[in-house]
């Protein structure tokens, strides 16, 4: 069994798997208020157009439901740069990621050496947190993947199609969970990464197709490897 099943937990999921929100989002005590603001004010130093959206955490995950509450990004931020800074009330906060099927392959991305969250790592694209658009109770999670699909790869739900959720995938130091997800395209790999290049967001210094017969780059986000296999 590959290491990463004990390094970052995976959870097999059902096809249509359910994401709801079942709370509000927690207070905060004016001592964790004050350290979630000071590491805001250290990121927003250093990158300047981060935005403070809501984002979807994670209390329970299961194969056919995943139930949670919104929380800000400014806390899923303070934990990533001190992990116990809730103690027990771990925010769990759900990504989708795409397992992205072309014509001639499958597309990967490496993330950029400006990221925040594992600069330089080789994952499945395209890949984002599950933000609040509309104020929803209820998720879904091929509409998140499909913003996604445009705002980095600028993929219309014409050029692809969102398949089945695959498992989630939990790193064990920020709790970030990836919901892994079939997409499929009728592009070919050079027209995509032209695409890209014209009308994604830079989120990806470089993209690589990849075939079974191939040695796989490093390092590689686990949640990849994961549906890499779970594919075969």
């Amino acid at each position: 069994m590959p290491d990463f099943r004990s390094a970052w937990p995976v959870t097999p999921l059902a096809p249509q798997v359910m994401v709801r929100v079942e709370r509000g989002m927690p207070d905060l005590s004016p001592e964790i208020e004050s350290r979630v603001a000071s590491h805001w004010n250290t990121a927003l130093a250093k990158h300047p157009t981060l935005y403070n959206g809501r984002v979807f955490c994670a209390d329970v995950i299961g194969a056919e439901i995943i139930s949670g509450h919104w929380s800000e990004y400014r806390r899923v931020l303070a934990q990533m740069q001190e992990p116990d800074l809730y103690g027990s009330e771990i925010l769990r906060p759900l990504a989708v990621v795409g397992l992205l099927q072309t014509t001639d392959g499958i597309v990967i991305g490496q993330r950029s050496e400006k990221s925040i969250y594992l600069p330089g790592y080789w994952q499945g694209a395209p890949a984002g947190n599950v933000e609040s658009r509309d104020g929803e109770t209820q998720i879904d999670l091929g509409a998140q993947l499909m913003a996604e699909c445009l705002e980095e790869l600028g993929l219309t739900d014409v050029a692809c199609q969102i398949g089945a959720c695959l498992l989630a995938c939990e790193h064990p130091q920020t709790h970030i969970v990836d919901v892994g997800m079939n997409i499929t395209t009728s592009l070919d790999f050079e027209t995509l990464k032209e695409r890209c290049s014209r009308l994604g967001n830079a989120e990806y210094q470089t993209l690589m197709l990849i075939r079974p017969e191939m040695t796989l780059p490093a390092p590689l986000v686990p949640t990849l490897s994961a549906m890499l296999e779970q594919s075969r």
